[in-house]
Order: C-alpha cells, then structure tokens, then sequence
C-alpha cells in the first residue's frame, strides 16, 4: 500500500472514539409501552422430561467421580499454559 493512503493504528482508533463520541443514542418512545402478556410455557413431552432428568444423574456421577478423584499433594497439574508470542506481519 502506499504510505499516503495507508491507515495507521492511532489513526484508526482516533476515527473510531470520534464515530462513537457522534453517534447518536436512540431515541426513546413518549408513550408509555403496553407489558406484553407471556405466553403459558408449555411443559415438554414426557419422554423429553425422563431423557433430561437421566443426562442430570448422569453428569452428576461424572462429577462426583471428578472430584472425589484423590491426587497426592504437590502433583503435576494437567496442563500448564504457555502463551505464544504474537506473530508480527510485514
């Protein structure tokens, strides 16, 4: 790109705050809005029902099973996180 026409960081942060400080809010109504009545929720089939209520026993065993796991004191961790270094473009 040519150096005139190219677009700096700072130049396009200080166009933005600029569009941000412009913007207008939107424009809220006089009259006071009418509450919408909610529909009755319809409970979902039986057979949805059972299927939800196994899933919850079943996460709940993995669960207990986590954390009753016993690890000894000062072991290894899973994973340690290492962040790479962002790759600059030329």
């Amino acid at each position: 790109m040519p150096r005139s026409t190219r677009l700096t960081r700072r130049r396009f942060l200080a166009l933005a705050a600029a569009a941000a400080a412009i913007a207008p809010l939107p424009a809220r109504a006089a009259t006071p809005r009418k509450k919408k009545s909610k529909p009755a929720a319809a409970l979902p089939p039986e057979k949805l029902q059972k299927g939800i209520a196994e899933q919850k026993s079943v996460l709940g065993l993995q669960l207990k099973t986590i954390r009753d796991y016993w690890l000894p004191p000062g072991s290894d961790p899973a994973f340690v996180f290492r962040p790479l270094r962002p790759r600059r473009l030329r």
